[in-house]
């Protein structure tokens, strides 16, 4: 496999590690309010309505990019150890799991194609 393909996955790792502290706009309520990653959530004062919803978004985003980071890590070994089917393999589970979110992160999913196409 490629070292620009191995890199790649790298970065995609350290992406995918920080989704939930990186955050992206998301907003909560009927005012829209943006809680844009799990700090923010925590943050928010008690009173705000949505505050739970918030926190359980972003707490779900944390608990996805545990899985995606863990396949993508294992892809990354495999495609060391030159293992194109089993890299394959885990990086088609990484995009599944990532699928609730990749409107914003698109990390896994191109990463996929580009195994399989070789």
């Amino acid at each position: 496999m490629s070292e620009k393909t191995k890199m790649e996955l790298k970065e995609a790792i350290e992406k995918a590690k920080n989704w939930a502290n990186d955050g992206w706009k998301v907003t909560f309520g009927h005012n829209a309010v943006e809680v844009n990653n799990l700090k923010a959530a925590l943050e928010m004062p008690r009173t705000f309505s949505f505050r739970q919803e918030a926190i359980a978004y972003w707490r779900n985003v944390e608990d996805i990019s545990v899985e995606v980071t863990k396949y993508l890590e294992g892809a990354l070994v495999d495609l060391e150890q030159n293992n194109l089917k089993a890299a394959e393999n885990k990086l088609y589970f990484a995009q599944y799991f990532e699928k609730p979110l990749e409107k914003f992160t698109n990390t896994s999913k191109p990463l996929y194609q580009a195994v399989i196409a070789k």
